[in-house]
């Protein structure tokens, strides 16, 4: 499911001041593979090595980037899912659903790369469009916490990206689960996409940055510990062939250009949730442009990065 990372002792050069330094995420797993099999996946390659998706070469295509993940994630990964699912998509007939669709991004593109299967997206806010000319794709507004109006056993696919923390710890143990459970045809998929709250290798500003994210997370009942808790919950609820695949997403320029993406990245984020981490850290505003500031110069120091995961689960027969 994507190229394994191997150790080995090869070093990169700093662009900015000559050094010899090692590049830790890009060369050494984080974590150790558990039993369902986790797999590493350098970031922005595709599985035959290749770039499909690549990243922005204007400042309107970044600013759209910044606004929409999405773009920023097709790229990590080189691809728009990993569920085993290619070959019905492409046959025609597959039924495909997206839980909190957001914007729609990701199922416009999906209904235009396979046209002969059908995809639904659901979401309590109307941010989709309504206007989109395409027969094989629907928008409806609904709450998943609330029930869907689907029958049993119905989609191929249920795709479920960057809501991990839309619902509490309890939400996903009582009704998430059991509910996308109750929409999938045995032998049909789940496949769940989140990116880590949780910066790693850091410095001490941008660690009080994100421990302050992180505790506001938690205050809202959003588990943190969305890898092994996630993995061993699909475990209890009808599902089976679990998998669980990594991408490594750097910030900083020790990472080229896909690290200098992940700096603007986490810069817009720091702006969009200045009011929220101000009052968390009982700072002012000087005081945390500041700390902003010097967590940009410490990520080249660290290596730091974030890791993006896919966990695929099968529904029971």
């Amino acid at each position: 499911m994507g190229n394994a990372l191997r150790k080995n002792g090869n070093a990169v050069r700093d662009e900015h001041n000559g050094r010899r330094r090692r590049r830790i995420p890009v060369q050494d797993p984080p974590t150790t593979p558990t039993k369902y099999g986790t797999k590493y996946i350098l970031a922005g390659r595709s599985r035959n090595g290749g770039i499909k998706y690549p990243l922005p070469v204007n400042v309107e295509e970044k600013n759209m980037w910044l606004e929409d993940q999405h773009y920023f994630i097709r790229h990590l990964w080189q691809s728009n899912f990993s569920s085993p699912v290619g070959e019905i998509l492409k046959t025609g007939g597959a039924n495909v659903l997206d839980i909190g669709c957001g914007n729609g991004t990701w199922l416009l593109e999906m209904a235009k790369d396979f046209p002969e299967s059908k995809f639904v997206g659901v979401d309590i806010a109307p941010l989709f469009p309504t206007n989109h000319g395409l027969e094989n794709l629907e928008f409806r507004l609904n709450n998943l916490l609330e029930g869907l109006p689907f029958e049993d056993n119905t989609f191929d696919l249920v795709f479920a990206r960057l809501v991990g923390d839309t619902f509490s710890e309890r939400e996903w143990e009582e009704t998430v689960l059991r509910e996308l459970g109750r929409l999938i045809k045995p032998g049909g998929f789940l496949e769940i996409m989140q990116t880590d709250s949780e910066l790693f290798s850091v410095g001490k500003n941008s660690e009080i940055w994100n421990k302050a994210l992180l505790a506001m997370n938690m205050n809202n009942s959003i588990c943190e510990k969305f890898e092994n808790w996630l993995l061993k919950l699909l475990k209890e609820k009808q599902f089976s062939n679990i998998s669980h695949e990594v991408v490594i997403s750097p910030i900083g320029t020790w990472a080229n250009k896909t690290g200098e993406f992940g700096v603007a990245y986490i810069r817009h984020l720091s702006s969009q949730m200045k009011p929220q981490i101000i009052n968390q850290l009982n700072i002012n505003e000087t005081e945390y442009d500041r700390l902003v500031e010097m967590m940009e110069q410490e990520y080249n120091e660290f290596s730091t990065y974030r890791k993006s995961h896919r966990f695929i689960a099968q529904k029971n027969y």
